[in-house]
């Protein structure tokens, strides 16, 4: 279903969508509340990029998926 070289993408793309969760989760413990709460809505989302991401790489290595 997946070019080895999109599989490499898709690898590579979740990998730093996971970097980028750990990053938010850091900073949601800031001290400005502002800067924490501005932190917080965007880890919801990276979580759910990450998540996602997650998925498909899943499919790219199982071969499976195929529409």
């Amino acid at each position: 279903m997946f070019s080895e070289s999109d599989a490499r993408n898709i690898e590579m793309t979740s990998q730093a969508a996971n970097l980028l969760v750990q990053d938010l989760q850091g900073l949601v413990k800031s001290a400005n509340p502002l800067l924490a709460d501005v932190a917080l809505e965007i880890l919801q989302q990276a979580v759910q990029i990450e998540q996602r991401l997650k998925r498909i790489e899943s499919i790219a290595h199982t071969g499976e998926g195929s529409a």
